[in-house]
């Protein structure tokens, strides 16, 4: 296993913040993130194994006129899945930047952003985009933390490494309801490691993703949302077809976190895929609660529970459910700088043919300016 750099992350977050203040005094902001994280299987699965992956992000961020901004993103990941390598689960334990090692370009957008709308085009990650729900990025697992349940695992064009793509995607206030869409160019051929973002061309006819979401309050502090998105690509059936087209839908309720202050939100979605020829999850479970400020002297961390299930297409090549639980906590050392350990427990990893539960345990690290 290699070494856990948390010296080095946070050295370099240090140097970083120095080197924004200065930046930001010419109306130009550097961005430097850094997430890294140390898992291993405790109990059960096919091997006691561990690995580190990370994925850190640089750029910068120049401000034009009428609140449109630029910014230019690179992204460098490392490390190895643990998932494929001791688990054999589908939503991955260590996030959705485990895949490999490589540089991307992360993304080059134009943004606009008052304070009810905001709106990006250019080279952007659609993996960024949807689902807009509340509180997925407080949990470590990729069914929650960027991944967006099993809508990734379903539909390829939606990329969940930081590779970019041509897109524009925006969401709006409109008094109580937000409403959020966009289209994306969705070729899987354009995701791969081997182009690192830098596919420029723009062919829309191989492939548009498209989404739509609406949000509004039920009552409380409570809200619920709908969402769908279609997507025109060419993709594989399990029967080796190659067809055109996929969809999905999603439904869920959530209780938005303030921005400050101890209190409870969470969030609860059910997902659904009508295709099951081309869909490997077309039913997805996921649910998570977060405690921010749980203890009193400790008023910026927050401790997290959430549990996923999903059921595998019967005429795909896995069968049954798989499901997982995780609890971790988020330890706030800084404005800069967060630790997060925590616990997983992974059910039934590829399906009732799968391997043995296996419990995983880990750390996280987050750097960011």
């Amino acid at each position: 296993m290699r070494r856990f750099p948390t010296f080095a992350a946070a050295l370099a977050a240090t140097l970083a913040a120095g080197f924004a203040a200065r930046a930001e005094d010419a109306g130009v902001k550097p961005l430097f993130a850094y997430l890294g994280d140390v898992n291993g299987v405790a109990a059960g699965g096919r091997s006691r194994s561990a690995t580190y992956v990370h994925v850190m992000t640089a750029g910068v961020q120049a401000p034009i006129e009428g609140g449109w901004s630029v910014t230019v993103q690179g992204a460098w990941t490392a490390g190895s899945s643990l998932s494929a390598r001791a688990i054999g689960d589908v939503a991955g334990v260590q996030g959705p930047f485990n895949t490999g090692n490589g540089l991307w370009l992360y993304e080059v957008k134009a943004t606009y952003q008052s304070e009810r709308t905001t709106l990006q085009l250019g080279r952007v990650a659609a993996g960024d985009a949807l689902p807009g729900v509340s509180g997925m990025g407080q949990f470590v697992n990729s069914a929650f933390a960027s991944n967006g349940g099993a809508i990734a695992v379903n539909d390829p064009g939606r990329a969940t490494t930081p590779a970019s793509t041509w897109g524009a995607w925006g969401k709006t206030d409109l008094g109580a309801v937000e409403l959020r869409g966009g289209t994306f160019l969705s070729d899987p051929r354009r995701l791969t490691m081997r182009k690192h973002g830098l596919d420029f061309s723009f062919e829309p006819s191989n492939g548009v993703l498209a989404f739509g979401e609406a949000a509004a309050p039920i009552g409380g502090s409570l809200r619920a949302g709908a969402g769908a998105y279609h997507d025109s690509a060419h993709v594989q059936t399990f029967d080796g077809r190659t067809v055109r087209g996929d969809d999905g839908y999603y439904l869920w309720v959530e209780r938005p976190a303030p921005d400050k202050g101890r209190a409870l939100s969470g969030f609860a979605m059910v997902q659904a895929a009508p295709h099951s020829d081309r869909d490997l999850q077309p039913l997805f479970l996921i649910g998570g609660l977060t405690w921010q400020g749980l203890i009193p002297w400790r008023p910026n961390d927050a401790v997290s529970l959430g549990a996923t299930a999903g059921r595998f297409s019967g005429r795909g090549p896995l069968r049954g459910w798989e499901g997982l639980v995780e609890a971790d906590y988020r330890l706030t050392v800084n404005e800069h700088l967060t630790v997060r350990p925590d616990v997983q427990w992974v059910i039934s990893p590829g399906g009732r043919d799968g391997g043995r539960d296996a419990l995983v345990v880990g750390v996280q690290l987050e750097a960011a300016l």
